[in-house]
Formats: structure tokens, C-alpha cells, sequence
């Protein structure tokens, strides 16, 4: 009874490392994902700069204008974590200042933080 619990714990780890894989390895440069709602008061996965970098360089530090923001991917860098370039799809700066926000790809979709468009 053990070794067929343990051959059925195995299988179901193997595909769910696979579908884990499947889900970044279908991200293209110029696809489009929505930044969705933050898990706490900020972005954890998404490289959102502090209110005070926003203030400092005269923008305006409202985190609410990014929910629901259309995103499109600009680069991906493969290495220890798969790391993405988002833009605004509308082609304007994030907080009237920045003009891109790389993120963790693999959290960010896992936690919500980023999820594909329809």
C-alpha cells in the first residue's frame, strides 16, 4: 500500500513541475498580461519602486492605477529566476515616470500579481 501512495505522490509531483514549466515557457516577448491586485500593501514579484523614489523624481505614487493595467512584455532574461520587462500597453510611463517594471515571472503569475490576458 506504501509503494502505490509513493509511486502516486511521484507521478502527481511530475506533472505538476511540468505544468509549473509549461506555464513560463509559453510567455513570448510582446504578450500581454494585466498586473493584477498586490497579496499585501505592495507588490511583492512585481519590481514596484517605493512611494518616495516616485515622489522624489516627481511623479504621482497612486499604487491603485496599477490593478487591472494592461501590460505588454518587452524582454525576458532566463537565468536563475526567469525575470520579464513590462510596459504600459498604452504606451505612457508608470507613475508618469518610468517606463518599464521587470518582475519575477515565475511568482508573480503563481501569486496573482500578473495574470494572462484574454
Amino acid at each position: 500500500m506504501k509503494q502505490i501512495c509513493t509511486v502516486i505522490a511521484c507521478v502527481f509531483a511530475l506533472f505538476t513541475a511540468s505544468a509549473q514549466e509549461n506555464n513560463i515557457s509559453t510567455l513570448e516577448v510582446g504578450d500581454v498580461l494585466v498586473l493584477g491586485e498586490p497579496a499585501g500593501s505592495h507588490y511583492k514579484y512585481v519590481d514596484v519602486p517605493r512611494k518616495n523614489f516616485i515622489i522624489k523624481r516627481g511623479g504621482i505614487a497612486d499604487m491603485s492605477s496599477l490593478s487591472d493595467r494592461a501590460v505588454v512584455i518587452t524582454d525576458i532574461s532566463y537565468g536563475k529566476e526567469t525575470k520579464i520587462t513590462l510596459k504600459r500597453k498604452d504606451g505612457k510611463k508608470f507613475f508618469r515616470v518610468y517606463n518599464t517594471f521587470t518582475a519575477n515571472a515565475e511568482d508573480a503569475l503563481e501569486n496573482g500579481e500578473l495574470r494572462k490576458s484574454l
